[in-house]
C-alpha cells in the first residue's frame, strides 16, 4: 500500500466477503489506521447471496463492513457479483433503496454493482435501476470477445446508459 500510495494510486478494492472479512481488516491496518483519508478512496461490496440469509444480514454487511474498514465512509459501494440467479435477491432485501439512503446519509458517495452476466441482463438492470452510478465488468483482451464474458457488449451497455465503469480482471488473473 505504502509504494501504491507514494506513486499516486488511490482507489484500494474489497468486499465483505473476501477472505471472509481478512481483505477489509487488512485494509484497515495496512491504510486506513496510518493515512489521511483524503490520500485513498475505498470501494467494497454487498453480497445479498454469499453468506446473507435473509434483509437484515444482508443489510448489516454493510455496517460491519463500515466498522471493519475504519473509514467513516466509502467512497465507493457496490451490490456484488450481479448475475442471473442472484440479482433478485438485491431485489427482495430492498438493498437498492438501502444503499440509495445509505448515500443520502453520507455514509456512500457512489454507489453501483459489480456483473457477471449477459448484456441483455445488463440493459434490463440498468433499465430498471437508471439511478446506480456505476457498473464494475470484467473487461481485458481475453474476455472481451468471449462468448460467455462477452465483456466489449457489456462494455458497450453499460456506455449506452452513460454509466461510469470500474474495470475489474485487467490482467485476467495474470493469464
Amino acid at each position: 500500500a505504502d509504494i501504491f500510495i507514494e506513486n499516486g494510486g488511490t482507489y484500494f478494492d474489497t468486499a465483505f466477503v473476501y477472505d471472509n472479512g481478512g481483505s477489509e481488516a487488512a485494509f484497515k491496518k495496512a491504510v486506513a489506521d496510518r493515512y489521511p483519508r483524503n490520500a485513498y478512496t475505498i470501494c467494497t461490496k454487498l453480497n445479498a447471496w454469499h453468506g446473507a440469509h435473509d434483509k437484515e444480514s444482508a443489510r448489516q454487511e454493510f455496517f460491519t463492513s463500515l466498522e471493519r474498514l475504519g473509514t467513516g465512509y466509502l467512497d465507493f459501494y457496490l451490490l456484488h457479483a450481479l448475475q442471473k440467479d442472484n440479482a433478485h435477491l438485491y431485489d427482495d432485501y430492498g438493498i437498492w433503496k438501502f444503499v440509495k439512503e445509505q448515500q443520502a446519509k453520507g455514509l456512500i458517495k457512489h454507489w453501483g454493482f459489480s456483473f457477471h452476466s449477459t448484456p441483455e441482463h445488463l440493459d434490463q438492470i440498468l433499465t430498471e435501476h437508471p439511478d446506480a452510478e456505476l457498473v464494475q465488468l470484467q473487461i481485458n483482451y481475453l474476455d472481451w470477445n468471449d462468448a460467455v464474458a462477452q465483456s466489449g457488449k457489456c462494455y458497450e451497455v453499460a456506455a449506452a446508459h452513460g454509466k461510469d465503469i470500474v474495470v475489474m480482471e485487467p490482467v485476467k488473473g495474470g493469464q
